[in-house]
């Protein structure tokens, strides 16, 4: 490594560092658009489990109609004493 490169970028001693909280006045869009994406996963979010839990009642509901099916045929069979 060459010992004689010196960095460009300005050193900033301890006592030149901001020691506050000093906002940006341009009114940063990036804010708005993750804000923006937030309400859009909550919202994809909630719809995926509407769908999924409509789904699945839909399901259960025929797995019940069935099974009551099954049980009205088993009740007609003859009985295995008779």
């Amino acid at each position: 490594m060459d010992s004689n490169v010196t960095s460009s970028a300005p050193t900033v001693s301890p006592q030149d560092r901001a020691t506050q909280f000093v906002p940006v006045e341009s009114g940063a869009p990036e804010a708005d658009n993750a804000s923006t994406f937030l309400v859009a996963a909550y919202v994809l979010m909630w719809l995926a489990t509407v769908l999924f839990i409509f789904q699945t009642w839909r399901k259960m509901r025929g797995v019940q109609t069935r099974l009551e099916e099954l049980q009205k045929a088993v009740a007609k069979l003859p009985q295995a004493g008779d």
